[in-house]
């Protein structure tokens, strides 16, 4: 969960720090994606962790 928020932060800010073009459209993209592995893992590790395992 720790690399993927790290890849959420860096692909975000190099979105802010691109002009409008297509490759600000892929960091955007990278962003969201790492957003959603993260939601992914932390929904697995919480069902893990606090309801004794199942998913």
């Amino acid at each position: 969960m720790g690399r993927e928020h790290a890849a959420m932060q860096h692909y975000g800010e190099l979105a802010q720090t691109t002009p409008p073009a297509p490759i600000r459209d892929l960091f955007q993209y990278l962003a969201s994606e790492e957003t959603r592995h993260k939601l992914e893992l932390e929904k697995i590790y919480y069902a893990t962790v606090h309801r004794g395992g199942g998913v």
